[in-house]
């Protein structure tokens, strides 16, 4: 073979395995993404219910705090 084909070769041979790291990273990507996606569900699901649901005990007790006058 000559250089210019043993050149060739091992370029191809390089585009292949960063072809393979490519497809590894979107890979790890993409399930970071489905990961941030649920989170951002169950955190929205969670304030919503909270929001919602009058018997929360952060919402009753802001709702039954009497208001003091500061002011003298």
């Amino acid at each position: 073979m000559s250089e210019i084909e043993e050149v060739q070769e091992q370029m191809k041979t390089d585009m292949e395995t960063m072809k393979d790291q490519m497809t590894t990273m979107m890979e790890a990507m993409m399930s970071m993404r489905k990961m941030m996606e649920v989170n951002v569900v169950a955190v929205t699901a969670t304030s919503t219910a909270t929001e919602v649901d009058p018997t929360h005990p952060s919402g009753i007790n802001q709702v039954n705090r009497p208001i003091l006058d500061m002011v003298s």
